[in-house]
């Protein structure tokens, strides 16, 4: 079956975002599925060595973006339309499927134009995050909320990361045959229990050391209160354990100084960005895992770092919320804690510090959970099953 996949992030070979890497690692597993995936980046990365006019239309989009960000996200369907339509015309794809974007709907148009199947993936909701955390001062939310919809009436089929995120689209009254759930993943071949970690160890001094790691953006609901609160009392009771926290993000350096002026920071490292090939090495240094995420109102995510923490055979320590509580058995293949409970944290937590052969036996659980339920493949045959059904009524 030929495919397209429309993604409006910009080209993972040029940039470093990193939700891209479930697009590469997602394609990947379809073509090994037999279908025949063209993928298609709408938007371009603009290099860092910019010309002076460049740089001047740069901060002047930076200055005026909270007053047109959206209405300008909203016109640029006009140019994706015309871009999108010659690219369907040349591929004559059997099935669309594209990755919303905020205030986009030239796909779902031209896909109804064109009567090609077309299968919408929605890896968050669009208008509640634009509503709820977008500092935008002209904000579009009743126009972001129905084009959101217009998408999801129009779609074939919608995939969506998290049974969180498809109870939400209940409520607007999308029929529930109509949503698939696909967790996100992990490449069992990448990340696995047996990758050495001697470049690490050496690089960081790590030798004889119990490592807790953290993979994160570094945002508000990465916990990083939280994650600052537990440093401080696992460093005060273990002199031997230290902290690996790779990653980049808004919070990284308040972390980072709130360490260094308490003198808390010289068992804490900080590497800064890791790319996404390096990245098993640096999970191989570490023992222990943190998602210490907060108590949010609406945990939709289907977190990345999960399933390869889970791929690498680490002992994983990670709130009891959204899709973690329905992966994570707590005792078994991983450890959860109550969101914000740091007593329970603190409980879990020194159990499993004070016991290797415990550490051993839960990562190599999560380990096979991942191989039998999350990796890569598994979401590509979930995948590839719903865009088989959609192309057959066609």
């Amino acid at each position: 079956m030929k495919v397209v996949y429309f993604n409006y992030l910009y080209d993972i070979k040029e940039s470093s975002v990193g939700a891209a890497v479930h697009v590469e690692e997602l394609v990947n597993a379809l073509r090994k599925c037999g279908h025949q995936v063209q993928v298609y980046y709408l938007n371009r990365f603009t290099s860092v060595e910019a010309s002076t006019k460049s740089k001047v239309r740069g901060f002047l989009k930076r200055k005026l973006s909270r007053y047109l960000n959206q209405i300008n996200a909203f016109i640029a369907n006009r140019r994706y339309f015309v871009k999108e339509w010659r690219i369907i015309f040349q591929e004559r794809p059997d099935v669309i499927l594209v990755r919303y974007n905020f205030l986009s709907f030239s796909l779902a148009l031209i896909a109804s134009l064109k009567k090609i199947p077309f299968v919408l993936e929605v890896n968050a909701p669009m208008a509640y995050e634009s509503k709820r955390f977008s500092g935008h001062v002209i904000r579009l939310s009743f126009i972001c909320e129905l084009l959101e919809k217009l998408n999801l009436k129009l779609a074939s089929k919608v995939l969506v990361v998290s049974q969180e995120l498809k109870d939400f689209y209940l409520k607007w009254r999308i029929p529930g045959d109509k949503i698939v759930v696909v967790p996100n993943g992990a490449d069992e071949k990448k990340f696995h229990p047996d990758i050495a970690a001697d470049k690490v160890v050496a690089k960081y001094e790590l030798q004889n050391k119990t490592v807790i790691g953290f993979v994160g953006s570094f945002h508000y609901w990465h916990g990083v209160d939280n994650l600052l609160k537990f440093i401080k009392t696992v460093q005060a009771k273990y002199s031997d354990v230290v902290f690996l926290l790779v990653g980049c993000g808004p919070l990284k350096e308040k972390l980072e100084q709130v360490l260094k002026s308490e003198q808390n920071g010289n068992r804490v490292i900080f590497p800064g960005h890791v790319s996404h090939e390096e990245m098993p090495e640096y999970l191989a240094a570490m023992d222990v895992v943190v998602a210490l995420y907060p108590k949010l109102e609406f945990f939709y995510y289907s977190p990345l770092k999960l399933f390869e923490y889970l791929a690498a055979g680490k002992t994983v320590i990670a709130s009891r919320i959204g899709q973690i509580k329905d992966i994570i058995q707590d005792g078994v293949n991983g450890i959860l804690f109550e969101p914000d409970n740091f007593d329970e944290l603190l409980q879990k937590s020194f159990l499993v510090l004070n016991d290797p052969k415990l550490r051993k036996t839960i990562g190599k659980n999560g380990r096979k959970l991942l191989e039998e339920k999350f990796t890569w493949h598994h979401a590509a045959k979930t995948i590839s099953e719903v865009l088989e059904s959609v192309n057959s009524v066609n």
